[in-house]
Order: structure tokens, then C-alpha cells, then sequence
């Protein structure tokens, strides 16, 4: 990629600035797009060496991709930042949650040691108080099947694969699940190939461009062959990453043409007439992320699906357009800058006008993306707040009573 080519393109313009969250908490330059180009394109030709100021000034970008919507020169900002990564000193990959961890995560909650931790205040002077907040409840996962079929009372109207990741497979059990039993619900039988695995977000983002190029392909042979209408997911940080494959792998474009979202594939198809959605009389906030917006360009799609829902009116966030900061790893590597930026998100659901409200006040937040849901619903514990964070397949799963 030429970087002084697109550095020219952003030197007159500067328009990035006043959609990117880091510069609006800092108000620094090089806290904005065209300042980081300016630093990689630097770091690219030797003139900076990756000292800790350069390296911050990068690492501080959440890769929310604010910047490439409101871009008029169409500069490909997330690209040039995966290239820029490579120049840094790797971080630290968050540990891979094996059997052995998720076992041990539940002993932790399950026997109360999570409580008499927390109590005892022995995880603050530690540095880990945050980062243990994250944690939400360990459930259950049993294995999948290879295959759910319809029943036999339902219209086949075809097949759609679940990709289920690696972290959502445990802390987005209910959302996949949920997703399984709706398409099934809608008349869709659901593979769920094996073989899958990391969507390898994290590997590139962090700089590691071999692994994360060799999980896609490993996804790319678990799905390619599967003869389905779509390849849906309920994260839209992993969907995202899957919608961009082929920019690594050339014979990726048959499987990226396949992905979509889970909201933006149910509210592109034919419901039966006669599915009975119960009616929810409650108002619900509804949180855009970053990845749903910018990368998959589907921000309505969730709102079109909780449409569905007899009596619920659903409240846009006001001003829904800064990153809240759960972006990946971004929430444990950069504490501070995640913690301002959802302080913003969660003061915008506070701020929600009575007008809006319609005289009640939400008590559910919904969203679809893993890690904001993680990273909101940390804030609204700390904040002492008893606001459920969810997903939009979620809702709409339990009044159809799919799921308790």
C-alpha cells in the first residue's frame, strides 16, 4: 500500500478527526487517522523507529472504522492499520480459552470463590479488578450437532450455516443458540461444520498476520463445500472479520458473499404468517456497533427485527456513533482509553429523554457485538445499575418461546 499516496489524499481534508473517539477524548493530532498515517507511513520509511510514544499513539485506535465511513477519498484506514501492526512489538494474545480455563472459570464462579474474591478487594491493588469485572457468567456448553434439521411439521426452505467462534462459542451461547432454534423456527435447517474455528481477528489485529490468514483458511475449508443460503453469526466484530477474508485469501470471495450477519439475514427473509410473536409492552435502548455500522454497513438490521415484536418500542442511543470502547482486546489492553470511551456510551443511555422513553424507562440494552455486550454490561455493574444487556435474537427467541 502507498502510504504517502494516501497521506496526500488526508493532508487537506482532516474530516476523520471529528468521527474518531480517540481525538475527541484527546484532542491530539496524532490521535486522529490522518495523524496515525502520518506516524506509519514514518515508522514505514525510517524515520521513526516504533519507539513507546509511536507505539501508544497506534495502539490507542480502537479499529472501529469511523473514519472510512465519513472518508470522502475512500482512504481504507483499517487495512493500513493491520499492515502498521506488523511493524509494532506484538502484545500479548489474550490466552486461549481451552476446555481446561472454561472449566476452571465456572469452579471460580460456582463455588463462590468469584464473591469472596471480590470482597476481600484483593483484585484492585493486583491491576486485575477491571479486567475480572469482565467476566460474565460461565455457561454450559455442550457440543454441537453437525447438522439441526427442521421438524417435520415446518416448510424446509433450505440451509444456513452457524459459525460459532471461539470466545462466543462460550460468553454468546445464548445469542447462537437462540439463532439456531429461530432459523430452525423459520424453516432452516442449521449446519454447524466442525471443523471451524478463531474468526483470527485478534491474531490480526495484534500483528500476526500468518496465523490469523491460516485460521481463515481453515474456516474457509470447514465452509466452502456446505451448500446453504448463508453463513450467519451473532457477533459483529467475527462477522466482520469473516466479511473481509477475501482480502487475504483470494479464493475467499465464495464464502465472503455468504456472510451475514444473524439480525440482517432474519430481517431479509419471509416469516411464516402464522409464527406467534408474544407481545413485550417495555421499552428497550438498542446499541449500534461499531463493527455492525461501519464494516457490515447493516446498523438497521436489528432495529427492523425487534420490529417484529408486537408492543416494544425500541430507543436508538442517542448519538450512537462513538465506539464504547469494547473493541476485541482493546477493553483489557487499553483499560483507560475503554473505560472514557463507554462512560459516554452508558451517560447517553442515562441522558434518553422522557419523549423517547415514553414515560418508562428501559431496563434492557440491546446489542450485537460479543464485546460490547461484555465491556457495557462491566459498566452498568460498576455503575450499580440492573440493566440486562442482550441480544436482538435473544428478545425475539423468547417471545416466540424458544428459549426461556
Amino acid at each position: 500500500m502507498n502510504l504517502s499516496a494516501e497521506l496526500d489524499r488526508c493532508v487537506m481534508c482532516g474530516m476523520c478527526s471529528q468521527h474518531c473517539p480517540t481525538y475527541q477524548l484527546t484532542a491530539d493530532e496524532n490521535e486522529t487517522p490522518r495523524g496515525r498515517i502520518a506516524l506509519i507511513a514514518a515508522l514505514s520509511t525510517g524515520q521513526f523507529t516504533a519507539d513507546a510514544t509511536v507505539q501508544t499513539h497506534l495502539e490507542h485506535c480502537t479499529g472501529c472504522r469511523a473514519c472510512e465511513a465519513y472518508c470522502p477519498s475512500g482512504v481504507h484506514f483499517g487495512n493500513i492499520m493491520n499492515e502498521a501492526k506488523t511493524l509494532l512489538p506484538k502484545q500479548s494474545a489474550l490466552p486461549t480459552l481451552s476446555s481446561q480455563t472454561i472449566r476452571w472459570l465456572r469452579i471460580y464462579q460456582r463455588s463462590g470463590l468469584q464473591k469472596i474474591t471480590r470482597a476481600s478487594g484483593l483484585l484492585k491493588p493486583l491491576g486485575l479488578a477491571q479486567k475480572e469485572n469482565l467476566l460474565p457468567p460461565v455457561p454450559d456448553t455442550p457440543d454441537w450437532q453437525d447438522y439441526y434439521p427442521v421438524s417435520s411439521e415446518t416448510n424446509h426452505c433450505g440451509d444456513v450455516a452457524l459459525f460459532t467462534g471461539c470466545i462466543a462459542n462460550v460468553f454468546d451461547r445464548e445469542a447462537l443458540d437462540a439463532s439456531r432454534r429461530l432459523l430452525n423456527a423459520l424453516g432452516y435447517g442449521v449446519q454447524v461444520p466442525p471443523a471451524q474455528g478463531c474468526c483470527g481477528a485478534m491474531a490480526l489485529h495484534n500483528g500476526q498476520t500468518d496465523e490469523a490468514a491460516a485460521l481463515a483458511q481453515q474456516n474457509l475449508q470447514a465452509f466452502t463445500k456446505l451448500d446453504v443460503h448463508a453463513i450467519v453469526h451473532t457477533t459483529s466484530g467475527c462477522t466482520a472479520r469473516l466479511s473481509e477474508y477475501s482480502q487475504q485469501l483470494p479464493d475467499g470471495k465464495s464464502f465472503v458473499g455468504k456472510i451475514k450477519d444473524i439480525s440482517q439475514f432474519l430481517a431479509g427473509i419471509e416469516w411464516p404468517t402464522d409464527l406467534p410473536i408474544a407481545p413485550l409492552h417495555k421499552t428497550v435502548a438498542l446499541h449500534t456497533p461499531c463493527s455492525l455500522q461501519n464494516v457490515l454497513h447493516q446498523a438497521d438490521a436489528p432495529h427492523r427485527l425487534l420490529q417484529r415484536i408486537p408492543e416494544l418500542k425500541v430507543v436508538p442511543l442517542p448519538q450512537n456513533i462513538r465506539c464504547c470502547g469494547g473493541a476485541g482486546q482493546y477493553m483489557l489492553a487499553q483499560a483507560d482509553f475503554a473505560r472514557q470511551l463507554r462512560t459516554h456510551t452508558l451517560d447517553a443511555l442515562d441522558n434518553i429523554s422522557p419523549a423517547e422513553k415514553s414515560q418508562q424507562k428501559p431496563d434492557t440494552l440491546v446489542t450485537s457485538n460479543l464485546g460490547c455486550a461484555l465491556h457495557l454490561a462491566a459498566g452498568l455493574r460498576e455503575r450499580g445499575q440492573t440493566i440486562t444487556v442482550t441480544h436482538p435474537v435473544v428478545l425475539i427467541a423468547r417471545q416466540l418461546k424458544l428459549i426461556e
